[in-house]
């Protein structure tokens, strides 16, 4: 997959600036797909230039016109298109397991303190995680059922987070092993 496709599944849902964009992308895609600020404008031109955005633009008082962006007929039948093809399975890459891996480098208190560093940022990550997941309960029967499989991502998200805690918890624990280095 490619960040194309997380734009254009974006756009199809409500048009919006490359800002509006990142903010949807950053509340809901965000928890299995990453770009930057950068990567996603670069994007939103690539696509504009092939002819599968539209983009108007928005004067606004005292600051440069707002692009808004929205699919074309075209964009729409790309990610129709893609969304029906089936997508190779796609392996884990986390550097912090690569420096696990080289991890006989470490003390055991710079090991604990590494692990326990990913252990804070994934009950974080957890707690916004269920944030989301509120927020999506408590909203539109609707829009609930239309996005129904969107929705399954975040749950997925969520059921990710807690393994890597569970994970992290026993590390920590192994770590305090006296027989562990």
């Amino acid at each position: 997959m490619s960040l194309r496709y997380a734009v254009l599944t974006l756009l199809d849902i409500e048009p919006g600036s490359g800002y509006d964009l990142k903010r949807r992308f950053e509340r809901s895609v965000s928890h299995f797909w990453s770009a930057s600020h950068q990567q996603m404008y670069r994007e939103l031109h690539r696509l504009h230039d092939e002819g599968l955005l539209d983009c108007t633009e928005q004067p606004q008082a005292g600051k440069p016109d707002k692009k808004i962006y929205s699919l074309t007929d075209r964009g729409r039948e790309a990610l129709r298109a893609w969304v029906q093809q089936p997508p190779p399975a796609q392996k884990i890459r986390e550097p912090f397991l690569i420096q696990l891996f080289a991890g006989h480098h470490l003390s055991r208190e710079q090991a604990q303190d590494a692990v326990q560093r990913q252990l804070d940022q994934h009950r974080a990550l957890l707690d916004s995680y269920l944030e989301q997941n509120e927020k999506v309960l408590h909203s539109d029967p609707k829009l609930q059922e239309q996005y129904w499989l969107a929705h399954q991502t975040l749950l997925l998200g969520i059921e990710a987070e807690r393994t890597w805690i569970e994970w992290g918890e026993k590390m920590l624990r192994k770590l305090g092993e006296p027989d562990k280095q």
